[in-house]
């Protein structure tokens, strides 16, 4: 069930008319035009259409109103109170109107000028929902409708001037967990999005595509190999009812030259491996990059970043597509057969908690070069030629009732939170953290919809770091050295935003939104928040102005580990600035 409210244009025009009021300015969405393909493969400069507003991931915005030379006097334009619960959303913009995709499938269509709604979508909320993550971090806009992927495992595609139900399709089954937390992407046509929750019995994970037109399935991949698929060995022995996981929990990216989609896969079920009883077999494709072909799903190349995960260090983050040359300096780990300053285009970004940044070949998925920012005691070493993760061998094979000291904690040295990329500086912004944990596994409680029982998890910061907990890294993409790095003590959970007046934005613990200088590092504007930022702040340009947007409330934090940065719960508001 759901619940449309629009604003009844004639009953306000006849309230303001009998209170001698001036009569509304006409519907923002009377004037809404389609979002065509073109559009999504070269967004308007001044919108914002898709999670990280290119299929690429980038993050960025090419808009230079705002500049280094000016942003001290950014200032307030509007703010808008939003929905409780876990607030992760991203402002999608386009034709004069900003959409909201919030916790639990709450949606809200405002005016882009003054957060005036135009409408709202409300879903029930399943009973269930208790073992179901009801958050969304993204919806996506195409031709007049605006898609969701909603907590009881639904996609929906909602009139993007009305709200209205144009279609709404099952894809997965909520009573077992399944679900949707990352949106969706439009590609080709199509509705993309990976299923989430898949933690009970015979629950492997999927990628689907979709006819945007009618929600109709296209293709569907599992994460997890089936009797008879490559790697269905690397589970061993252990039956196809127990093969679970590998959620697929974010947006994918995607590459019109190559026609590849690239999706990141998250960790087996339950945590470690004598749980799983899957002894030292690669578990695939957990943990990995899949590149998948856009017109079929197949997949044409896959990379494992951890194989066999026994601490939940998830791998499904923002994979981001980037052409740049290739000549790696100083990193703790490159491919010998590189021949340097040749250009390719790569899969990079940060995809996973160990906070570690990577430069596969996009095409083939050929390790080229890695790169560390937080501190990580996970990964020992990289096999280039037999594209090969070697792990720690301290840390492998856990005990129940053992503890185990391992560094990122579960948290990750960066979560779900994006990276960023400059095009006028070939960086890579990574928002990460300096956090350990003492991990013990339990004995495997096997009950429907939960997993989280797998370990006992006790945070601490990370060693030799004097208390420093985050992190803000600039990685040069050519070379992969970093070419500066930010510490404090506050913890750096938020969402990476660049511009074209070069400048890159990120949030904190301690309520800070920050403009740097992307050149230098700089902090050139500051804004105390009301609370820590949970969303994905992106800019915007409506009748010649340019606007910044970010989402705050909730997010991923590390304040357990610097408890005298305080915050109370709750506080999601939308904050909306602009030049004077």
């Amino acid at each position: 069930m759901h619940i449309v409210t629009r604003l009844g244009f004639g009953a306000v025009l006849f309230g303001l008319l009998l209170a001698g009021a001036p009569a509304p300015a006409q519907s923002v969405a009377d004037g809404y035009t389609p979002v065509t393909e073109a559009m999504l493969l070269d967004p308007p400069a001044e919108d914002w259409p898709m999670w990280r507003r290119t299929y690429g991931h980038w993050g960025h915005s090419p808009l230079d109103q705002i500049d280094t030379s000016n942003v001290g006097r950014l200032r307030l334009a509007w703010a808008w109170t939003m929905a409780e619960g876990r607030q992760e959303t991203t402002p999608l913009v386009h034709g004069g109107m900003m959409f909201l995709v919030q916790p639990c499938d709450f949606v809200e269509a405002l005016d882009v000028r003054d957060g005036s709604r135009v409408w709202e979508y409300r879903r029930e909320r399943v009973d269930h929902a208790a073992n179901l993550a009801c958050v969304n971090r993204n919806g996506a806009l195409y031709d007049d409708k605006l898609f969701i992927a909603t907590h009881d495992a639904h996609l929906v595609a909602l009139d993007a001037r009305t709200g209205e139900v144009a279609w709404d399709v099952a894809v997965g089954d909520w009573t077992i967990g399944q679900h949707y937390s990352g949106g969706p992407m439009i590609i080709k046509g199509r509705v993309v999005a990976g299923m989430s929750g898949c933690y009970h019995l015979n629950t492997r994970c999927w990628v689907s595509a979709h006819d945007a037109a009618t929600g109709a399935e296209v293709w569907r991949t599992y994460t997890i190999p089936g009797p008879g698929e490559f790697g269905y060995e690397s589970w061993g022995d252990v039956p196809d009812e127990d093969r679970r996981g590998g959620s697929a929990w974010n947006s994918p990216s995607f590459d019109p030259g190559l026609n590849l989609i690239y999706t990141g896969v998250g960790v087996p079920i339950p945590w470690g491996s004598v749980q799983r009883g899957t002894g030292d077999g690669d578990v695939l494709y957990t943990n990995s990059t899949l590149a998948l072909d856009a017109d079929t799903g197949e997949i044409v190349w896959y990379f494992q970043h951890i194989p066999n995960d026994e601490w939940d260090l998830d791998h499904p983050f923002a994979r981001l597509v980037v052409e740049t040359e290739v000549s790696p300096g100083d990193v703790e780990w490159r491919s010998g057969s590189i021949a340097p300053g040749r250009r390719r285009k790569i899969v990079t970004g940060i995809p996973g908690k160990t906070g570690i940044v990577w430069a596969l070949d996009a095409a083939t998925g050929a390790f080229l070069w890695a790169q560390p920012t937080n501190v990580q005691n996970v990964i020992a070493d990289i096999d280039a030629e037999s594209r090969r993760v070697i792990v720690n061998q301290s840390l492998k094979f856990p005990q129940v009732g053992e503890p185990v000291f391992v560094c990122p904690s579960a948290l990750g040295g960066i979560n779900w939170q994006g990276t960023g990329y400059h095009p006028g500086t070939n960086v890579l912004y990574a928002p990460t953290n300096n956090v350990c944990m003492d991990l013990t596994l339990n004995e495997f409680r096997d009950r429907p919809g939960l997993h989280h029982g797998s370990a006992r998890i006790a945070q601490v910061p990370a060693p030799d770091m004097g208390g420093q907990i985050g992190q803000f890294s600039a990685i040069d993409l050519t070379t992969g050295e970093p070419r500066w790095v930010y510490r404090q003590r506050a913890g750096i959970g938020g969402s990476v935003l660049t511009t074209g007046g070069g400048l890159v934005f990120v949030t904190d613990d301690a309520r800070r939104f920050r403009a740097f200088d992307a050149e230098t590092g700089d902090v050139l504007w500051e804004q105390i928040l009301n609370s820590s930022a949970g969303g994905f702040p992106v800019s915007y340009m409506h009748d010649g102005v340019q606007y910044i947007a970010i989402a705050a409330g909730g997010g991923i934090n590390f304040r357990g580990l610097t408890p005298e940065i305080r915050q109370p719960g709750g506080g999601n508001m939308l904050f909306v600035f602009r030049l004077p």
